[in-house]
């Protein structure tokens, strides 16, 4: 069941509103995709002392996943800083 099983049928987001939510990451994870198949050669690659080779494609992906967990990552910490922030300015006022 999703949140919006449970709001009043006047109150459920139109179509508009669901392009506006899905609609910017379908694009850009299109684009990441079409830009992934388009690379596919084998590469070498230097990381400090070890060197590779490797299709392109797959190093692209790793590195999409590692940037989508590092802003994850930041995504989170700034809301817990911003609710423990949020939450001592209100201990403050009580005090």
């Amino acid at each position: 069941m999703s949140n919006f099983d449970l709001l009043p049928d006047d109150q459920q987001p139109s179509t508009i509103d669901h392009a506006r939510r899905f609609g910017p990451p379908l694009v850009i994870g299109i684009i990441a995709l079409l830009f992934v198949f388009q690379n596919t050669e084998e590469t070498e690659f230097d990381v400090l002392w070890f060197n590779f080779q490797l299709p392109l494609w797959i190093m692209l992906v790793v590195f999409m996943f590692a940037g989508a967990i590092i802003a994850y990552g930041i995504t989170r910490r700034l809301k817990s800083r911003k609710a423990r922030k949020a939450k001592r300015a209100e201990n403050d006022d009580e005090n």
